[in-house]
């Protein structure tokens, strides 16, 4: 599955029409619709079905529209339902399942808007947050407990594979950083305010878990940041400052 968005945030005549599958590897494509939601953010699915699809679809940049939350399909992208729906000016941009349990989503929705008159805006509407299901996306509880709310927009979530209690958040925020969750995002705390792992966050926004152990976590941003003791501390491992972008990292499960 792939879901497509705008190629360049400069440009404004790109965007994407939706989601692709691929039944081949790869080597052929078909479209499954959900082609206004615009801008994808993410596409998971279940470990267990792979006919069970969520897409976080972050929708128009330029302007209001309802296509855009969290989307489910059961059949493989034949049809979808829009299962996290909270108004027509905020979408989402980032997922995370629990790897042992799927039946358990977290979801970050984001309220941004980009004016034609600038190409770096503020990204702090209202009603931006982090989400949980337990019933695989038929309902949905907002997570607050120790997460920051005052300037909150962008959060990248991930939870950790061998840790699935272990949930780890990036957030963009007037006091932004690495927060974690060591109770299945019950409760949080800001494990590092570095600004070299969240500035820009409206830019970047992303964390990954090493799949065999969960205090090995990294941030991408201007370099790519690893932390070893669960966020408290960052050293860049590639990139230099203003040099490169790094905005997707996969870990292969086998050789992490």
């Amino acid at each position: 599955y792939v879901g497509t968005g705008e190629a360049d945030m400069r440009s404004q005549i790109s965007y994407g029409n939706g989601v692709y599958k691929s039944t081949d590897a790869g080597r052929t494509w078909r479209h499954l619709g959900l082609d206004a939601t615009r801008q994808i953010g993410r596409v998971l699915v279940d470990s267990k079905n792979p006919d069970i699809v969520f897409v976080a679809a972050l929708g128009h940049v330029y302007g209001p529209n309802a296509d855009r939350g969290v989307f489910r399909s059961r059949d493989g992208g034949a049809t979808w339902q829009q299962v996290l729906f909270k108004n027509e000016n905020l979408g989402a941009v980032d997922l995370a399942l629990d790897p042992r349990d799927p039946k358990v989503v977290y979801a970050a929705l984001w309220n941004t808007r980009r004016p034609p008159w600038t190409i770096y805006p503020p990204s702090y509407g209202p009603g931006s947050g982090l989400y949980k299901s337990s019933d695989g996306g038929t309902t949905w509880t907002e997570l607050t407990a120790g997460l920051p709310t005052e300037g909150l927009g962008r959060i990248g979530i991930a939870v950790a594979p061998t840790n699935a209690r272990r949930v780890y958040a990036i957030v963009d925020a007037k006091q932004g950083g690495l927060y974690r969750s060591d109770d299945a995002g019950a409760t949080w705390h800001l494990l590092s305010g570095d600004d070299r792992i969240w500035g820009r966050g409206w830019y970047f926004g992303k964390v990954v878990v090493d799949p065999k152990n969960a205090d090995i976590v990294y941030v991408s941003n201007t370099s790519l940041y690893r932390s070893t003791d669960a966020g408290k501390s960052w050293t860049a491992i590639k990139g230099a400052p203003g040099g490169d972008d790094y905005h997707q990292l996969w870990i292969d499960p086998d050789d992490p």
